[in-house]
């Protein structure tokens, strides 16, 4: 079985700019919602359509008692003018009453009732199918253990089958990742044998997957399954070779185009940035090994009624300072914290340096959005007096606390806090320390990783992670704080950060006058 090699970035292989690729738990909840809703309608549609059908047959049936019996009662009515006359406006009005159970005006309006514009097409498949890729080229996860549901020994998801497996085959054959294409190919030609050849699967096409695979790679694959019946592999490897000097130059020119999308990202990242490290980690979830100067213990932080509740505190790492406070977020904050966002949650974005304009955000695949000003007073006073009393700073000046959700594959590639966009950058200063609550669990898996510092923080509900973005003694960006999202390979995660500012702050420099 082939396996992706592939680098840390480029699981952003197939970013489009009109498509975003995570399934986020709102996305998918809404989704889930609204077949709720379309099977409801169909479901009222069912019972008008039962009733209309047991009143048509009813009605069918009442007709053909009273033509016999009109006919037997009085053998000579056709003589008759009069007769006739009533006999035909009687079955006139007979026909408009069938045509009326026919149509049922009433089960139109119930199927009426589904939103037409709203998306149950197979978009949300595709962007499962995207997230799926970016998690096997990133962790480098062959097909089989994919399609099994495992990785490093842990269960990742239920079992696919040969109709999933024949999906996949069929999206990268669309993405022209002809090396996917094969992989999944020969994974559903598999299943599809021991699965008894279900129908959802077309051997024919499998065989052009195979085929095309060997064309666009250079290597023949024809031997890796082997079909029998009518389909002729090897006369279509011939007829391929035949004619592949027609459609080299175009081959090569997609080749290159794809070669672009991917290394554009790539090189776009690379500055700085400890690719090896940050997959190794996300990877494996294991990270430098504590020393003697970092310990846990209670804390109080010189405030008197945490006496009695002290905080949990963990160090992390030193310089720069890094810590984790355990139990810091309670339970019914949560569940109201993600109640305010459930309805605002909107793709990740980002300010454009050039131009000030709002774009998709090519480095995060998530879903975001910012508590308001009055809701951050009504509700998170408390937890902002708890910040400050373990942090040491004033969150008078600190940015909205911003909520994300991420999904299957959903991830922050590894960068920097420091520097927000706009106008609060020039009255506020830089983000000198960065808090960020768990609000959810997730099991070995989703780890903030530090690359460059080799260490990783688990994800933890109601814990906040903490570090220093800048050197407290001169303000400068400190640039071992580079840090990143794990992509998420099961579960659901969800976070809120809180931005420190430097102004209000007590500190040794400047930073106005930098």
């Amino acid at each position: 079985m082939l396996t992706y090699c592939a680098t840390v970035f480029s699981l952003l292989m197939f970013v489009e700019a009109e498509q975003r690729l995570h399934t986020s738990q709102i996305s998918l909840t809404k989704l889930y919602d609204l077949q709720n809703e379309h099977f409801n309608a169909l479901n009222k549609y069912l019972e008008l359509e039962i009733k209309r059908l047991d009143e048509l047959k009813d009605y069918v049936a009442a007709v053909y008692e009273w033509r016999a019996d009109h006919k037997n009662t009085n053998k000579g009515f056709l003589d008759n003018h009069l007769d006739i006359t009533k006999v035909m406006k009687q079955m006139h009005h007979h026909f408009f009453k069938t045509k009326n159970l026919i149509k049922n005006k009433q089960s139109i309006a119930a199927l009426s009732e589904i939103d037409e514009h709203k998306d149950l097409s197979g978009n949300h498949i595709l962007l499962a199918h995207r997230a799926i890729k970016r998690l096997q080229q990133f962790y480098v996860i062959p097909a089989s253990d994919m399609s099994a549901g495992r990785f490093n020994d842990r269960i990742i998801g239920d079992r696919m089958d040969a109709c999933d497996c024949y999906a996949m085959a069929k999206y990268c054959s669309e993405e022209n990742d002809m090396y996917g294409v094969i992989e999944w190919a020969v994974e559903s030609y598999n299943k599809w044998e021991s699965d008894g050849r279900p129908e959802c699967v077309d051997p024919e096409l499998l065989n052009f997957y195979i085929v095309s695979s060997s064309v666009y790679t250079g290597f023949d694959f024809s031997n890796l399954i082997h079909i029998n019946g009518s389909i002729n592999l090897q006369e279509d490897i011939d007829k391929f070779s035949r004619y592949y000097h027609l459609i080299k130059n175009e081959l090569i020119e997609l080749e290159k185009e794809n070669a672009l999308n991917t290394f554009e990202v790539y090189y776009r990242l690379q500055k700085g940035i400890n690719q090896d490290n940050f997959r190794n980690l996300c990877k494996h979830g294991v990270s430098q090994t504590i020393d003697n100067y970092l310990k846990c213990r209670y804390q109080t932080k010189d405030s008197f009624y945490r006496i009695l509740m002290p905080f949990k505190e963990e160090d992390i790492n030193s310089e720069p300072l890094i810590k984790i406070y355990h139990d810091v977020l309670y339970e019914n904050e949560i569940s109201k914290i993600k109640t305010l966002a459930l309805e605002n949650m909107i793709d990740a974005k980002i300010q454009s340096s050039i131009n000030a304009s709002t774009i998709e955000e090519r480095s995060r695949s998530g879903q975001v959005c910012w508590i308001n000003n009055n809701d951050e007073v009504k509700y998170f006073d408390s937890l902002n007096t708890r910040i400050e009393t373990f942090t040491g700073f004033t969150t008078k000046t600190a940015e909205k606390y911003q909520i994300v959700n991420y999904g299957l594959g959903g991830h922050y590639l590894p960068h920097y806090d420091p520097f927000p966009k706009g106008a609060e950058s020039k009255m506020f200063g830089n983000r000198l320390v960065t808090v960020l609550f768990y609000l959810t669990d997730v099991e070995n898996d989703g780890y903030t990783s530090f690359p460059l510092l080799n260490i990783i923080a688990p994800t933890e509900k109601g814990a906040a992670l903490v570090w220093n973005n800048l050197d407290m003694s001169n303000g400068k960006l400190d640039e071992k704080t580079l840090h990143g999202s794990c992509p998420l390979l099961k579960g659901n995660k969800w976070i809120m950060t809180k931005w420190l500012y430097e102004e209000g702050q007590n500190l040794p420099y400047d930073w106005k006058n930098k």
